[in-house]
Order: C-alpha cells, then sequence, then structure tokens
C-alpha cells in the first residue's frame, strides 16, 4: 500500500520584531516532532515564506492529505477570510490537490483556557481582587464574531478569579490612544492586572508595555503587566488535540 503524504502548515501573522520571530519558530519545534507529518510555517505578511509559498510547496508535491493550522486565537479576518481566500485562489492552479482541512482559531479548545489561566496564576497573587481590576488586551478587529469571542472570554477570566471590575482594550499601534484609553480608566481601583492575549511578541505588545511603563513613572506601578501567552509546549498540546480529533 502506498503510505500517504500528510501535511501541516503553521500559519502566523508575520513581525519585524525579533522575540516574535523566534516565538514563531519554537512553537513550530513542537510541530516537527510529529515525524508522520512534513510540517512547514507560513507567514500572512512581512516574513517569508508565504502561506502561499508553502501550499504551492504541498500541492506540487502532492500531498494527499494537508492539515493548515492558524496560530490565532480568535475568529478574525485572517482565520476566517485571508488564508481561505489564498487556499481558493491556489487550488485553481492545481488539477491534483490534497484533501485540506482548516483548523478553528483556538478559543475554539476549551483548553486553550487553562493556558491563559495558568498565565496569570503568578500575578494573582499580588493582587487584591476587590481593590485591583483586570483589563485584557488584544488586537484591534472589525470582525464581529472576533469581538464577541473577545468580550466572552474577558468575562470568563473576570469570574473564574472573582474581579469586581474588568474590562477588556482593543489596541491598534497608536500609542498615544493606548496610553489615553489606560489612563482613562475608574480611578477608584488601586491597580490593574493587564493581561495581553498575544500568542506572539511584536509591536502592539512592546507599546503596550512601553505605555505601562510610562503611567507607571507617574502613577506608582498602577499597572501590573503579565507576560503574553507563551507556553509553546501547552499552546502545541491544545492545537494537537484538535488534529487528533480530526485525523481519527
Amino acid at each position: 500500500l502506498k503510505k500517504m503524504k500528510k501535511g501541516i502548515l503553521l500559519c502566523c501573522h508575520g513581525s519585524r520584531n525579533p522575540g516574535g520571530i523566534n516565538d514563531t519558530v519554537q512553537l513550530l519545534r513542537f510541530f516537527k516532532k510529529k515525524k508522520n507529518y512534513t510540517v512547514k510555517i507560513g507567514y500572512l505578511e512581512i516574513l517569508k515564506p508565504t502561506i502561499k509559498d508553502q501550499l504551492d510547496f504541498f500541492f506540487s508535491k502532492k500531498f494527499d492529505y494537508l492539515l493548515i493550522v492558524p496560530a490565532m486565537l480568535f475568529s478574525g479576518n485572517h482565520v476566517t477570510k485571508d488564508i481561505p481566500k489564498i487556499l481558493n485562489n491556489l487550488k485553481k492552479n492545481y488539477k491534483t490537490k490534497p484533501k485540506v482541512f482548516i483548523n478553528p482559531p483556538l478559543l475554539k479548545s476549551k483548553k486553550i483556557f487553562n493556558v491563559i489561566q495558568n498565565n496569570l496564576i503568578k500575578s494573582l497573587k499580588i493582587i487584591d481582587k476587590k481593590k485591583d481590576g483586570l483589563i485584557v488586551v488584544a488586537s484591534r478587529t472589525i470582525n464581529f464574531k472576533a469581538k464577541a469571542e473577545i468580550s466572552y472570554l474577558t468575562k470568563k477570566i473576570a469570574r473564574k478569579n472573582k474581579f469586581n471590575f474588568y474590562k477588556e482594550i482593543l489596541v491598534t499601534l497608536n500609542k498615544k490612544n493606548l496610553t489615553k484609553n489606560l489612563n482613562k480608566l475608574n480611578s477608584k481601583y488601586n491597580r490593574f492586572l493587564v493581561l495581553p492575549l498575544f500568542l506572539f511578541r511584536g509591536n502592539l505588545l512592546e507599546n503596550l508595555r512601553f505605555a505601562i511603563k510610562e503611567i507607571n513613572k507617574q502613577k506608582k506601578k498602577k499597572f501590573i503587566l503579565c507576560s503574553h501567552l507563551n507556553d509553546y509546549k501547552e499552546i502545541y498540546n491544545v492545537i494537537n488535540k484538535i488534529i487528533k480529533y480530526k485525523t481519527t
């Protein structure tokens, strides 16, 4: 019997930030352990190889099965529109095509909440939930489904950890707006625990760090910043469970 050629394409946004690039490579290393799959990484923007480049590889080499894995938390336009569009445009160039599955965003797995919760544990020890608030930061999106997912997740985190005050802030690369939004938060709370919902380092996270550092100089550590979601072993395990479910 002919052995099936199976591939995994890990799809990331792309960044000029060296730390962010290193983060994506760290996640890729865990996927490389799947010896029965050929694993590649592709980027939507800025970096190469692009997602299209890697799809060309899998299609031209006549793979039987291809699993596309967006390394993204929410159902934003990248997951729901951009990646499927790249795939559909490329399919027109090939007569023989692999059987293709696109993984859902990470929030679709219940296990991702444990990764987020574990990321909070250290900071929760120095927080008074009655006097301090929770701020969840995510990338600005125009996708209504993604916005609803961010709101749902923020409420779930706040309720799980019994915060009286919580708020989500959707950020762009505009530092001034970010600083303004942080400064106008409810002043009756002593401090705010800030949780960035980013899988990888990038300019959004750098801007958040800068804004918090500047505000804390004036307001005596008003904000406590958690790390981004950088437990790539656990993130891989979350994705791998979805892969196993789809391939059995």
